[in-house]
């Protein structure tokens, strides 16, 4: 499964990092976004424009989101 970790990145710059990333990556995939509510926010909103669905990897690390095809 491809990652793509977002430690580090100014939340002006996630956009178009997520961006170049899902438009070449193989479904489903990880992002790590830690646990900043707003890069997740601009994570879960760029997911939805692509029409697929993203969710928490597992019940305690809330900082890694699986995204993945609507079924």
């Amino acid at each position: 499964m491809q990652v793509l970790d977002l430690h580090g990145t100014r939340h002006e710059k996630a956009d178009d990092i997520v961006r170049r990333f899902l438009n070449h990556v193989d479904l489903p995939c990880e992002i790590i976004t830690g646990n900043s509510p707003d890069m997740k926010r601009i994570v879960k909103k760029i997911v939805s424009e692509y029409l697929w669905v993203c969710y928490e990897k597992d019940y305690y690390n809330y900082g890694t989101l699986i995204i993945s095809e609507r079924i």
